[in-house]
């Protein structure tokens, strides 16, 4: 459930974006991938407080500390990805 609720925050907010600036595609872009970013790091360690990333089975949490450069290269190229279709789909839709 935890990655429907970023997906869906994801796209929210670089339609939010976009949909504001749609002259300035790029800039656009890397503010609503630099938002994704944090929204989605932050995201994380709440659903991490709350126990919504522990394990069913073992019931573990998992440890992000150590995992959080991954985390923020992932996440950085898939609010990229995000912001860069999600941009171009409004351009195409507002043209």
């Amino acid at each position: 459930m935890v990655p429907y609720l970023l997906t869906g925050l994801s796209v929210l907010v670089a339609g939010i974006i976009h949909w504001n600036a749609p002259r300035t595609f790029w800039k656009a872009t890397l503010m609503s991938t630099a938002v994704i970013l944090l929204l989605s790091v932050a995201a994380l360690y709440i659903f991490q407080a709350s126990g919504m990333l522990t394990a069913p089975k073992s019931g573990e949490e998992p440890d992000l500390t150590s995992y959080l450069m991954y985390i923020t290269a992932l996440v950085s190229f898939f609010g990229l990805l995000v912001s860069v279709f999600v941009g171009w789909f409004l351009q195409v839709v507002r043209t």
